[in-house]
């Protein structure tokens, strides 16, 4: 999760590269990443795609690499903070 310049925050899902989203405030940021893990878990499912494999150090070390890379080139404070969350989706028997 990022500060935006102006005012927000942006979340990154390491897991699932490519998965973001956002907020006004830190809470509406973090129910707003749930709905686009499900979102992205359902269209991977409905395609017909591989579920992408358990999040690793490697992963999520890119990922924060990423984002702070983007914030230096931006000249923003390379400030970010992470957060775990609890997303409920079925799983096909």
């Amino acid at each position: 999760m990022e500060p935006e310049q102006d005012s927000g925050y942006s979340v990154h899902c390491p897991a699932l590269h490519g998965c973001v989203s956002q907020g006004d405030d830190r809470d509406s940021a973090l129910e707003n990443i749930k709905e686009a893990i499900v979102l992205v878990l359902e269209t991977i499912e409905s395609e017909g795609h591989e579920q992408p494999a358990q999040e690793g150090p490697k992963i999520i070390a890119d990922e924060i690499r990423e984002v702070l890379d983007a914030r230096h080139e931006d000249g923003l404070a390379l400030t970010i903070e992470t957060a775990v969350v609890d997303v409920l989706i079925q799983v096909p028997a």
